[in-house]
């Protein structure tokens, strides 16, 4: 009996020293090509040639000052976007999903079936209507062209988490505010949005993080006029191009264009983790 233990023993030690390792060849497959990339954007070329693989000293600074130069503007278009179109788009979800959740109107439950149908088609099968829509309204080469989809595509996964949140909402929360008087759009205003603002900020945060990492549609509708390319877009044209064999300031560039990113993720991230749960729970 204590032989069969001990065996048992072994191998329970085995499993947990062979999930450790496998555990820790994966987080160093993930987290070495950050890194590297790190050291790679303070190199010289030659270093970058001889020693891509580890850090070596002294940093070459100037990199930075480099690429800053030429990812300036495109972070400023990805800015400009970013504000426009996510606050237009969010405002756009809360005002559908609250009329879904809480209103009735003729057709309601067909329009909230077709808005889940457009959460199943890929956003690849649109792109080239999208294109020939958008060139046929002269719009192409021109950073309003970045900026409508995001006002028109991205608000649909919206409204589906906030029509289910709002829905589990309390109807005496909204009848106290109608007894007192409030206009509809004062509920809205005054009741829905402040409690659904984790929510709302979730979904900022991940829409920030797609526009940021999206290069394949500015680059479509965006083939002449460069300089209104967003930043993931500009940094494939502009290092294409000019820093092509020049690899320091090309990962100078991917360094400096993912800093608002992660300052977005650190301040927003109690948020995001609220807002997750939030809309699990709801759901």
């Amino acid at each position: 009996m204590k032989r069969i233990t001990r065996v048992k023993v072994k191998r329970a030690r085995f499993g947990q020293v062979f999930l450790h390792l496998t555990m820790a060849f994966l987080l160093v497959c993930m987290v070495y090509p950050l890194v590297m990339s790190v050291w790679c954007a303070f190199k010289t070329t030659t270093e970058y040639d001889i020693s891509k693989f580890y850090p070596t000293l002294p940093l070459k600074l100037s990199n930075l000052a480099t690429a800053f130069g030429k990812v300036g503007g495109y972070t400023y278009n990805t800015l400009a976007v970013a504000v426009f179109g996510i606050t237009g788009s969010l405002a756009i979800a809360a005002l559908a999903s609250y009329a879904f959740a809480k209103m009735n109107f003729p057709g309601r439950s067909l329009f909230f079936t077709m808005v889940l149908c457009l959460m199943m088609i890929p956003g690849v099968l649109t792109l080239v209507p999208q294109f020939l829509l958008y060139r046929r309204l002269n719009l192409n080469d021109k950073l309003i062209a970045v900026l409508l989809p995001q006002l028109t595509m991205q608000p649909v996964g919206a409204v589906f988490l906030l029509s289910m949140f709002f829905k589990a909402l309390p109807k005496d929360l909204f009848n106290a505010a109608e007894i007192d008087g409030a206009s509809e759009f004062q509920i809205f205003i005054n009741i829905a949005v402040p409690l659904c603002v984790p929510i709302l900020i979730t979904q900022a945060i991940m829409q920030i993080n797609g526009l940021w990492n999206d290069y394949l549609w500015p680059m479509t509708v965006i083939s002449t006029n460069y300089s209104k390319l967003t930043v993931s877009a500009g940094l494939i044209v502009e290092f294409r191009n000019m820093y092509s064999q020049n690899m320091p300031v090309t990962y100078s560039g991917y360094l400096i264009a993912s800093i608002p990113l992660l300052f977005v993720f650190l301040f927003g991230n109690r948020f995001y983790i609220q807002g997750l749960i939030a809309s699990s729970i709801k759901m």
